[in-house]
């Protein structure tokens, strides 16, 4: 399964992605500054501008406004 939020990030807006991807394993792939960064791992909560992605290395937070794609 692959979301893409870039075009339907305002139709789901409103839906927690923890709502959807609660105790699945991921793949969230980002910009940051001139890189594409890439996390693997279960997202643990999401808010309103951030995805927490938890992983064998760690918590990472993501800007919503940077993530290209999530994959499951």
């Amino acid at each position: 399964m692959l979301l893409l939020l870039r075009g339907n990030m305002e139709e789901n807006a409103e839906k927690p992605l923890t709502g959807y991807l609660k105790d699945a394993e991921v793949k969230i792939v980002w910009k940051e500054e001139d890189r594409t960064k890439v996390g693997r791992g279960k997202i643990t909560h999401d808010d309103e501008n951030f995805v927490y992605l938890t992983g064998e290395k760690g918590t990472v937070i993501v800007n919503k406004n940077s993530i290209i794609a999530i994959k499951q």
